[in-house]
């Protein structure tokens, strides 16, 4: 379902989504890590038009039904960065699930058969609810590790610093003590 991928500074990735004409084509992405955390992301239909554009944004999702039969890339953009590459996760689905539970008609479903189909969306959204959290925890334990490692070599420094004021002053106010001779 979902997929994680880098995108270098001054670089472009894109995917190919196979769809036949009149299915719908849905999608989710985010930056998790890298620079200002923007990208720029693009959706061109088979025949070359941008069904789906989006400039310097640090997440987005599009949905649209394909108008042409053929391959819709989708592009991911950094080639406004020229240090800093970005850390993205995206998730694109092609077409409905099939669901048989939707074919019926709605006098042939017993209650239960309703409660089923209820469940299911019911489960499929705590799913992407879950796929959420887990990207938005990485990204915080991410910014937790840097924080400690720049926490700890400020701690050194700061430990080397204060044993050296301490041997100055040591030396320093020993000299006040030296007893001096006059020959």
């Amino acid at each position: 379902h979902g997929f994680g991928f880098s995108v270098g500074a001054g670089q472009k990735q894109c995917f190919d989504e196979p769809a036949k004409s009149s299915e719908r084509i849905a999608g989710e992405w985010r930056v998790m890590s890298g620079g200002l955390l923007d990208l720029d992301v693009t959706v061109t239909s088979p025949n070359g038009e941008h069904v789906y554009s989006a400039e310097h944004e640090a997440a987005g999702s599009f949905a649209f039904y394909a108008t042409d039969t053929g391959v819709y890339v989708v592009c991911f953009s950094n080639e406004h960065s020229t240090q800093a590459g970005r850390e993205v996760t995206a998730k694109v689905r092609v077409g409905e699930a099939s669901d048989g539970v939707a074919l019926a008609r709605a006098e042939q479903l017993t209650p239960l058969e309703d409660r089923i189909k209820s469940l299911h969306s019911s489960m499929i959204s705590v799913r992407d609810l879950q796929d959420l959290m887990r990207e938005q925890s990485e990204a915080r334990q991410r910014v937790t590790t840097s924080t400690r490692r720049w926490i700890l070599w400020f701690t050194v420094l700061e430990a080397i610093v204060l044993v050296a004021v301490s041997l100055w002053q040591i030396l320093y106010l020993k000299s006040f003590f030296e007893v001096k001779r006059i020959v």
